[in-house]
């Protein structure tokens, strides 16, 4: 949770909101609260930035290192530390060795509504060598807008990233993925192929969707569009190795998990 959230805001309003009640389970909620909030004391992690010393350090072990190859060292480094396998700098470096080559497939996983500009983006994306759109495969079987067989197409999607991945490649996974059972299924190939996973997430206003809508080639129902805005959860950082934050401008406006360069 660390890694989402500064958890002494978040004490502070789990604490704000129970402050004057003492019905019911207010009175058990607050103990969780103090305990919670005791614990990430002991662990260190109420402070600011409480990973930036072994961001810091990492960075300075790693200088020199390709973009890519030193944000999977990161993101294995967050893993292990929140894992408790590692403490020091010293043990992250010699914990993230495997990956400083860099060989290792690429995966992007676009995630945002239908319309919020996720095609637009990829296809400005370097260096993609599969292209994988579910919108496509339907497509293919006749029609895009057809949802009957949507089983067959995400396991032809599935095997399709699979056999990329295993062959090495960089892969681009275009799907709403609005919520992260949707986004586990391609996360599972991923890790099965030790792939870099980095969420593409796209956030755009409601109004402005619709407004996009109304000008695409194969605009989606209205009602659709709409259900599809309420159901979207977006992924929280560390819920793949890197996650950039895409704004209406179609640009990446945010990150998280880059070793180099600031973070969300």
């Amino acid at each position: 949770m660390a890694l989402a959230a500064d958890l002494g805001v978040l004490h502070a309003v789990a604490a704000a909101v129970l402050t004057g009640r003492e019905e019911g389970e207010a009175g058990p909620a607050r103990e969780q609260v103090e305990w919670s909030a005791l614990h990430a004391e002991d662990a260190g992690l109420l402070g600011p930035g409480p990973l930036e010393p072994l961001r810091a350090g990492l960075r300075e072990a790693l200088a020199g290192l390709g973009v890519e190859a030193a944000d999977r060292c990161w993101a294995e480094a967050r893993h292990a530390w929140a894992s408790g396998r590692i403490a020091t700098v010293e043990e992250a470096v010699a914990a993230t060795w495997r990956w400083r080559s860099g060989r290792f497939p690429r995966l992007v996983q676009l995630a945002g509504p239908s319309g919020s500009g996720k095609s637009t983006f990829a296809a400005g994306l370097p260096g993609t060598g599969t292209y994988l759109s579910l919108d496509d495969l339907r497509q293919a079987r006749g029609s895009r807008a057809d949802q009957r067989d949507n089983r067959e197409v995400l396991g032809e999607g599935l095997d399709r990233l699979d056999a990329a991945l295993a062959a090495g490649g960089s892969v681009v996974w275009d799907a709403t993925s609005l919520n992260q059972h949707q986004r586990s299924l391609v996360h599972t190939v991923a890790r099965r192929r030790d792939a870099l996973t980095t969420h593409a997430v796209v956030l755009v206003e409601e109004d402005e969707l619709h407004r996009r809508n109304a000008r695409r080639a194969h605009p989606v129902p209205s009602h659709v569009l709409a259900a599809q805005s309420r159901r979207f959860v977006p992924p929280y950082p560390g819920q793949a190795h890197r996650t950039w934050y895409i704004g209406a401008s179609g640009a990446v406006e945010d990150v998280d998990g880059a070793l180099y360069g600031e973070e969300a």
